[in-house]
């Protein structure tokens, strides 16, 4: 179910960008650029409503229906502004009428069955029973993970090499087209390994969703007390909850530092390709530059969350019997 969600959200952003190629190219750089903005958010907005709605029960309490609302509420703000962009870019390129009706009204189909779906996909979803108190992401399961991001990474560079062979043969000695070749095949390989690595954590968020009984008011509560060092109250259950959360959530956190730098390789690739092209103007350096202030954010951040995690679930290890070695 999860996989086939992530070619979906793929197959769908691409058949909009595609048409946004074919249909909006003429038009000025910064509609282009804010058609390309809009078009994955028409995707990925509803996508993020609908796993909101599939992984967290909103009716367990106030604040995650409350949270659930707040979402729904912005990714219809960033859809209507959307919607506003693909209008001027179709006028702008005298497009057919059929093309913003097609990328606005997929827009809206997607999210109005969001919730629905979203619902539909949690009854599937192991209850929170399904996972034992003592029950953790071991030595066995981080080796397969481990084992199956290397592969993904192996496999990619060895199809990707012969693509890139491939068009070497058909380009002959042309330089500029070897390079944006090879630019592609790093973007390609990181790519993949950093989906990879992805859905490899899918279990870990699933050990995170049961420790707080897919309640999302009571895991941003957990959140709080473990990763941010707030004083919040508890009662016996939730106290109990608050370690299994602090026992997992620093592998998580380790998973997400993975991801996230294997994906802005990719998409260093992708800008370092579309610069030496000299397309898009100032936008690749500028991207470059916010991508490296990012990094230089989040991972110090991210580190220290882990070290106050794994600190907390070493102290109240009591509460719980589970192995902190």
């Amino acid at each position: 179910m999860r996989v086939l969600s992530y070619v979906l959200i793929t197959a769908l952003t691409l058949g909009g960008t595609l048409l946004a190629v074919f249909e909006l190219s003429d038009v000025s750089d910064a509609l282009i650029i804010a058609v390309s903005v809009s078009i994955p958010m028409f995707v990925v907005g509803p996508a993020v409503v609908g796993s909101l709605a599939g992984y967290w029960d909103h009716r367990s309490s106030t604040d995650s229906s409350r949270y659930l609302r707040w979402w729904l509420l912005g990714v219809v703000a960033v859809d209507v502004a959307g919607a506003v962009v693909v209008v001027l870019a179709s006028v702008s390129a005298g497009a057919p009428v059929w093309v913003p009706v097609v990328l606005i009204g997929g827009a809206a189909v997607l999210l109005v069955i969001a919730r629905p779906l979203g619902a539909l996909f949690r009854r599937t979803e192991p209850s929170p029973s399904a996972y034992p108190v003592g029950y953790r992401f071991g030595l066995a399961e981080l080796r397969h993970t481990i084992v199956v991001i290397a592969v993904t990474f192996g496999v990619s560079i060895v199809v990707v090499t012969i693509g890139v062979v491939v068009l070497a043969a058909l380009s002959g000695d042309d330089p500029a087209g070897l390079t944006q070749a090879a630019f592609l095949a790093g973007q390609l390989v990181f790519t993949a390994t950093a989906f990879a690595a992805l859905l490899q954590s899918l279990p870990l968020n699933g050990l995170l969703r049961a420790s707080a009984g897919h309640d999302l008011g009571r895991l941003r509560r957990f959140s709080k007390i473990v990763l941010r060092g707030a004083d919040l109250p508890l009662d016996p259950a939730e106290q109990v909850g608050v370690v299994r959360y602090a026992t997992v959530v620093p592998l998580a956190l380790r998973f997400q530092l993975v991801y996230i730098g294997l994906l802005y390789t990719a998409l260093a690739f992708q800008m370092v390709s579309t610069w030496i092209r000299g397309d898009l103007g100032i936008l690749p350096p500028v991207f470059l530059v916010l991508m490296v202030a990012v990094l230089v954010w989040i991972v110090p951040l991210t580190l220290r969350r882990i070290r106050r995690a794994t600190a907390y679930a070493a102290r109240h290890a009591d509460l719980v019997d589970i192995d902190q070695t």
